[in-house]
C-alpha cells in the first residue's frame, strides 16, 4: 500500500482516506498524519546509510515533532533522540526513550535544563560554549558525577554565496573549527567532564551532499589532531541533521533575486540514497586516512523523517483578487516561505486546469501570515479544500494560538485505524491559564 498523499482518478486520499471526507467528518483546518508513512521514511533513511557503513545511530530531532505517538513510533523502529532542553527529555521518556539514548544539544541551556539532564544520565551534552561548558562541569561536580560532552563545532565552510536569509546567522551556534583544539584542551582540564565526541550542524534543509563531505573531512581532521596533539581519543563523529528533502523546494534570496530577473530557481534535494551513500563512503575514506578505525556515525534527522508523513487539511474562507485566505496559515505552520516553499493541492478540484495564480494567506491578522506567491491552481471559491503538503515538521511543535484555537490532529496508524492525537483547544483551556 501506498503511504501518504496520492491522487487517483478525481480523488485525492491520504493513507487510503478521502481528504474531502475527512474533511467533512472532522471539519478543518484539520492536521492528519500517517505512521505508515513515517515507517517508510525511517527505514529508507536507515537504509540508504547502514548499507554502506554498520556503526551508526540515528538521534531523531525531538524538537521537530514532539507527539508521543510519533516518538514511541520512532522508538519501537531502533531510533535513539536528540533534544534541546529538559522539556524534550521529558517528553521522550514519555514515550520510553531512556536518557542514556538521548543527546542534549542547545546554545542556551538553563542550570535547571543541565542538572535534570545529568541526574537522569544523559548520553552525551553537546555544549556550544566554553561558558556551557564551564556551567556543566560546575554542577556535574556539584552532583559527583563525570559527564561526556561534544563541542559542537562550527566547521567554517561556506554553503553558497545567499543560500537564506539566515545563514549569516548559523555561525552564532557553536565553537569555529579554528578554535576547536583550544577547547578541547580546556575541556581536558576539568575535572568532571570527558570529551568523547565532535558534533555539527552546517543548517537546515541542505540539498548537495558535498557539503557533509566538506564537513566529515575537517570533522575528522580534527579527531585525528585531538588524539596526537592532545591525547584525546574521539569516539564519534555526530553530523547533525538538516538532510533536504525532494518535495520540498528551498527557496532562498538567491532565488528571490533571480525570480526578479525573470528566472526561476529552485534548489531541488538529493535524494537520500545519494546522501547516505556519499556521507559514508567519504566517512570511511576519511577514517582510514587518518587511521582512525571503527568511529561511530551519529545522524539527526529530523524533517526527512516527519516531513511528508503529515498534512493540514484547509478550507478556503474568503477569495479577494489574486488573494485566497484559508482557514489555517503560520499558526500552524510558522515557517516563513522565503525559506521553504510546500506544495498544495486543491482536493475538490484536483483535476481541474490550473489556470489562475493566487498568493495563499492564512486566517489572522498578521502580515507574515502567507504560506505561498504566484501559486498555480484552479479558479478559486469560497468551500474549496485545500491540502497543505508537508506539514508533519516544526509545525505542531512551533504552533501558536494566535487568534485562533489549535485544531484536531490525527493519526492514521499502520492499521488503518484513525486515532486522536490532539482535541481541537477550548476558550476555557485558554482562559484557566490566565491569571
Amino acid at each position: 500500500m501506498q503511504s501518504g498523499i496520492s491522487i487517483k482518478k478525481s480523488s485525492v486520499t491520504f493513507d487510503q482516506f478521502s481528504i474531502e471526507e475527512l474533511a467533512k467528518k472532522y471539519s478543518t483546518p484539520l492536521f492528519v498524519f500517517s505512521e505508515q508513512r513515517l515507517i517508510d521514511n525511517y527505514k529508507t533513511f536507515e537504509r540508504s546509510f547502514k548499507q554502506n557503513y554498520k556503526n551508526i545511530d540515528i538521534h531523531y530531532s525531538i524538537k521537530t515533532n514532539y507527539e508521543l505517538d510519533i516518538l514511541k513510533k520512532l522508538k519501537s523502529l531502533g531510533s535513539k533522540g536528540e533534544a534541546a532542553s529538559a522539556l524534550e527529555v521529558i517528553f521522550a521518556q514519555k514515550a520510553k526513550f531512556s536518557p542514556s539514548d538521548i543527546i542534549l544539544d542547545g546554545p542556551a541551556w538553563t542550570d535547571e535544563d543541565i542538572t535534570y539532564c545529568i541526574k537522569k544520565g544523559i548520553q552525551t551534552l553537546n555544549v556550544d560554549s566554553i561558558d556551557e561548558l564551564e556551567r556543566v562541569n560546575k554542577i556535574a561536580k556539584r552532583l559527583k558525577k563525570k559527564v561526556k560532552v561534544s563541542f559542537r563545532i562550527f566547521p567554517e565552510i561556506k554553503i553558497s554565496v545567499l543560500k537564506s536569509f539566515i545563514e549569516g546567522y548559523i555561525a552564532k551556534f557553536g565553537i569555529p573549527l579554528s578554535q576547536a583544539i583550544s577547547a578541547y584542551k580546556t575541556a581536558q582540564k576539568m575535572s568532571h567532564v570527558i570529551p568523547v565526541s565532535i558534533s555539527t550542524h552546517i543548517g537546515s534543509m541542505i540539498t548537495d551532499p558535498g557539503f557533509y563531505e566538506q564537513a566529515i573531512s575537517r570533522l575528522i581532521e580534527l579527531a585525528a589532531n585531538l588524539k596526537s596533539e592532545l591525547k584525546i581519543d574521539i569516539e564519534e563523529i555526530n553530523l547533525g541533521g538538516g538532510f533536504g528533502i525532494q518535495s520540498l523546494n528551498y527557496y532562498s534570496l538567491q532565488n528571490a533575486i533571480l525570480e526578479k530577473a525573470g528566472i526561476s530557481k529552485y534548489s531541488k534535494a538529493a535524494s537520500i540514497e545519494e546522501f547516505g551513500k556519499r556521507i559514508t563512503e567519504t566517512f570511511k575514506k576519511k577514517l582510514a586516512q587518518h587511521k582512525l578505525p571503527g568511529l561511530k556515525l551519529i545522524l539527526e534527522p529530523g524533517r526527512f523523517l516527519v516531513s511528508d508523513s503529515g498534512i493540514l487539511i484547509t478550507k478556503v474562507v474568503a477569495v479577494k483578487d489574486k488573494w485566497i485566505f484559508i482557514d489555517g496559515g503560520i499558526n500552524l505552520i510558522p515557517e516563513s516561505i522565503f525559506f521553504i516553499r510546500r506544495g498544495f493541492i486543491v482536493a475538490n478540484k484536483c483535476k481541474l486546469p490550473v489556470t489562475h495564480k493566487y498568493n495563499i494567506a492564512g486566517p489572522t491578522l498578521n502580515t507574515a501570515d502567507v504560506l505561498a506567491v504566484d501559486q498555480k491552481m484552479p479558479k478559486m471559491e469560497v468551500g474549496d479544500i485545500v491540502v497543505v503538503l508537508d506539514a508533519g515538521a516544526y509545525s505542531l511543535s512551533r504552533s501558536n494560538q494566535f487568534t485562533i484555537l489549535r485544531p484536531d490532529v490525527l493519526l492514521i496508524n499502520d492499521k488503518q485505524k484513525i486515532k486522536f492525537l490532539r482535541r481541537k483547544e477550548k476558550p476555557e483551556e485558554i482562559l484557566n491559564k490566565l491569571l
